[in-house]
C-alpha cells in the first residue's frame, strides 16, 4: 500500500527524495535515496517521491540518466498515490509519462507522439507541473514547442489530485538502468521556468 498520502500530510521538514517506503521491490535506492537502480528482473518497477503537491500548485524537478543504454524503456513522469508500482508510469489513468525510446507521452495505457527520444547517458529530463498541466524538457529544451512560463504547449492538462514525481525502470541486465532525482535548486542542472519553484520548495 502506498504511503504517499502520509508523506503529503506531514510538514516538509526534510529533503525530498525517492520514497523507500513507496517503491517496487525490484528497485534499490542509494545516494541519500536520490539514486534509483533496477536490481532484479527485466520488468517495470516504479518509485514515487516522498512529497506530493496539489494540482493547483506548481513544481519543477529533474531526472538525470546515469545508465540507460541497455533497453530504452525508461518512463519519467508523475502519478498519484493510487498508481501501481508494478507497472510503468502512464500504464493507467493515475500516471502521466514521457517515454525514453520513442519520445511518446503515455497515460491510461495509451501513447501519442510528443517529443524526442532520450537515449544517451547524461541526459537531463526536466519536469514542470502547474495548475494541472505537465511539461517535459530534454536537456532544457521543452518538448513539442511547450512553454511552461507562458502556460502553453503542455504535454498533459486536467490533472487532478495530489501529484508525485515518479519514474519506472525496466532493465536489470548489465548495465542496469540507473537514474537520479533532483528536487532542490542546488542540485538542478537547469533553472526552473519562470513562475515555477523547485519541487522541494
Amino acid at each position: 500500500m502506498s504511503l504517499g498520502i502520509a508523506f503529503f500530510s506531514q510538514a516538509l521538514s526534510s529533503a525530498v527524495t525517492w520514497n523507500p517506503a513507496d517503491k517496487n521491490a525490484n528497485l534499490a535506492l542509494s545516494g541519500s535515496d536520490l539514486i534509483v537502480t533496477k536490481t532484479t528482473t527485466d520488468a517495470y518497477g516504479t518509485v514515487r517521491a516522498t512529497w506530493g503537491i496539489a494540482a493547483a500548485a506548481n513544481g519543477y524537478f529533474e531526472v538525470y540518466i546515469s545508465e540507460a543504454t541497455q533497453s530504452q524503456y525508461i518512463m519519467i513522469g508523475v502519478g498519484t498515490s493510487a498508481m501501481s508500482l508494478s507497472a510503468s508510469v502512464g500504464a493507467s489513468a493515475t500516471g502521466r509519462a514521457y517515454y525514453q525510446e520513442t519520445g511518446d507521452k503515455w497515460t491510461n495505457g495509451g501513447n501519442s507522439a510528443y517529443g524526442a527520444s532520450y537515449l544517451a547517458n547524461g541526459t537531463v529530463i526536466g519536469v514542470a507541473f502547474k495548475n494541472g498541466k505537465l511539461w517535459f524538457a530534454k536537456n532544457n529544451t521543452w518538448q513539442a514547442g511547450g512553454d511552461p512560463a507562458a502556460d502553453t504547449g503542455e504535454a498533459f492538462s486536467g490533472i487532478t489530485g495530489t501529484i508525485y514525481p515518479a519514474v519506472s525502470l525496466y532493465r536489470k541486465s548489465a548495465p542496469a538502468h540507473v537514474i537520479s532525482g533532483r528536487f532542490k535548486t542546488a542540485d538542478f542542472t537547469y533553472s526552473p521556468p519562470s513562475g515555477f519553484a523547485a519541487w522541494e520548495a
